[in-house]
């Protein structure tokens, strides 16, 4: 009785995986994230990349649908974090897309422009849309071309490499700057001096900020949020000065308008 009631549910088994198989898909369902204003790739963008690589979903078979060639192609794009792809008993395709994320916009020493995302990677421009994000320039000498396959963590793992870079700066002052609503609205570019040293240029205010690398960075944001205090309350007190050092420990120092 048992071998028979076993050989029964085979049966039962094989005639829904060919009725599975079979099934044909009833629709395509996608969706991509747009928080933070992001707005490199729409729904429309998603199911064109699917439809240029010969990928037919809607009315085709369930058997025939490559669900895991799909969902590698769309992590492949170079404006796409991460994609999930599966397809529900009832028979709809279900895209759900991450769109990645710029921190910094980074234009070289030689205009050669890109992003740094938020995990540390470089990311190309887009001709769909251009992130409101804080601008890097001045003495950055890398080139996207030579750098896109490399993340922050693997140049921190290379000693020779890190200190080549300014990446890990800029995307430690990036995430910074993100991370905090104020300075986010404030500062509008990193400018790298001939030092190496950060220069910020804030949004208001024309003095040149000089901040130095990433150490103790609350410590020196602390005496800028100082600086914007007591700048705020005083009257002519903007326009008096034309630097501020926040290099040294324990100290701001400014430097007057001749």
């Amino acid at each position: 009785m048992w071998s028979l009631l076993a050989a029964g549910l085979l049966v039962s088994m094989g005639f829904v995986n060919k009725e599975q198989e079979s099934l044909l898909c009833k629709s395509l369902d996608i969706r991509v994230n747009q928080d933070r204003d992001l707005y490199f790739l729409n729904k429309m963008d998603v199911a064109d990349l699917i439809h240029a690589r010969g990928d037919s979903i809607v009315n085709q078979p369930k058997a025939t649908v490559k669900i895991v060639d799909i969902e590698k192609a769309l992590k492949s794009h170079e404006n796409i974090a991460d994609a999930r792809v599966y397809m529900t008993i009832d028979g709809k395709v279900k895209v759900e897309v991450k769109q990645r994320r710029p921190l910094v916009r980074i234009i070289n020493a030689v205009g050669d422009s890109y992003y740094l995302d938020d995990e540390g990677k470089l990311m190309p421009l887009s001709d769909n849309y251009t992130a409101k994000v804080v601008i890097a320039n001045g003495n950055i000498f890398e080139s996207y071309a030579r750098n896109y396959m490399r993340s922050i963590k693997d140049i921190a793992k290379d000693e020779k490499a890190r200190k080549a870079t300014m990446f890990d700066e800029l995307y430690a002052m990036g995430m910074y700057i993100d991370a905090d609503p104020f300075w986010k609205a404030q500062i509008k570019q990193i400018y790298i001096n001939d030092d190496k040293d950060m220069e910020l240029v804030p949004l208001a205010g024309n003095q040149r900020i000089i901040f130095g690398d990433t150490a103790a960075m609350d410590e020196k944001f602390n005496k800028l949020l100082t600086f914007y205090q007591q700048g705020l309350n005083t009257t002519g007190w903007w326009n008096k000065y034309s630097i501020i050092n926040l290099k040294f420990k324990n100290q701001i120092v400014c430097t007057k308008k001749i």
